[in-house]
């Protein structure tokens, strides 16, 4: 059974706390759609650059055979080759890692108290327990909770999606650089 948060002390008079929800959220529901977007604009940045990823791996699976040709030529060409085929290796792996990290569900949340907005704390709720709450506790305190919740998805998504564009970045150079410094040896 999950605990309901009590209603902070506030100055909002006796009238909200007869009436838990006598009163409008004070921006709050503005303020959770904002952060709502906020979310859906890094799934839609982590989404584009997952496109771009599978973009700039087919070209290095299409050029493959030449990479591995080059590859198996005297020192200098395998040593070049080489050496930027595995640095495209590693920024792909850490580009991936950084994009499953950015789309990434998020299904928990730092707290186990009942939150009307939040859907991590509701799985386990029953419809008694969601009663008493929305009695007990002020929508607003629950709509501002769900807007710091919001907030930290945004930025555990934006983060990450900062970390997979930089690991973009080096996989587009060096993954060019050996397919050109290939083509380069083999030709």
């Amino acid at each position: 059974m999950l605990p309901s948060r009590k209603n902070p002390k506030s100055s909002l008079g006796a009238a909200s706390e007869t009436k838990p929800d006598a009163k409008p959220a004070d921006g709050g529901f503005q303020a959770m759609d904002q952060m709502a977007n906020w979310v859906r604009f890094a799934d839609t940045k982590a989404t584009i650059l997952t496109a771009g990823l599978g973009v700039v791996l087919t070209m290095l699976m299409t050029n493959a055979d030449t990479i591995t040709k080059a590859m198996k030529k005297d020192c200098p060409a395998a040593y070049v080759v080489g050496s930027l085929s595995g640095l495209a290796l590693i920024a792909g792996g850490y580009t991936l890692f950084w994009l499953l990290r950015a789309i990434r569900p998020q299904s928990r949340v730092g707290y186990d108290t009942l939150n009307r907005f939040a859907w991590p704390t509701l799985t386990k709720a029953t419809i008694d327990q969601l009663i008493e709450h929305a009695h007990k506790v002020d929508v607003r305190t629950d709509a501002w909770q769900q807007v710091i919740d919001l907030s930290i998805i945004a930025n555990r998504k934006f983060d990450a999606c900062g970390r997979a564009i930089e690991g973009f970045a080096v996989l587009v150079v060096v993954g060019v650089a050996a397919v050109a410094t290939a083509i380069w040896f083999t030709a």
